[in-house]
């Protein structure tokens, strides 16, 4: 596994009953990885903070020490630029991968189009959607 990789991160979350699921998609000079995970009941930004926690686990895993990553969630890619969370809520999120960040060489968040983010989108919405059938 090469040690660089881009990293694409999507949530997909339903109010009634609430519940979401994520995606991590990797982008190597190997090839491409895909995860994705049901996360049960959270919110929307609350599912973008977990696909971003599912991403970080995976690079690890996979011995990835240079990330960047890209999101269409403007409250992750803000909480980074400023290295500061405005909602309470989302701090231990913010907390859980700032404590993961040293163990990496490069870790960049970068706000992305959502229209640019479309594989970890299906990913995400896939996740969610075909647990309901079952």
């Amino acid at each position: 596994m090469s040690v660089i990789a881009s990293l694409y991160i999507d949530a997909a979350a339903k109010t009634d009953p609430k519940e979401a699921a994520g995606a991590a998609v990797f982008k190597t000079e190997d090839g491409t990885i895909e995860y994705s995970e049901y996360f049960g009941a959270l919110d929307n930004h609350e599912a973008e903070w977990a696909a971003l926690i599912l991403g970080v686990e995976k690079a690890l895993e996979l011995n990835i020490r240079s990330l960047i990553i890209y999101t269409d969630s403007k409250i992750i890619s803000d909480s980074f630029e400023k290295n500061h969370v405005k909602n309470k809520k989302f701090r231990p999120y913010f907390d859980r991968i700032k404590k993961e960040m040293p163990q990496f060489d490069l870790f960049l968040v970068s706000h992305m189009p959502r229209k640019n983010n479309k594989n970890a989108d299906r990913l995400a919405k896939d996740a969610l959607y075909s647990r309901k059938k079952k």
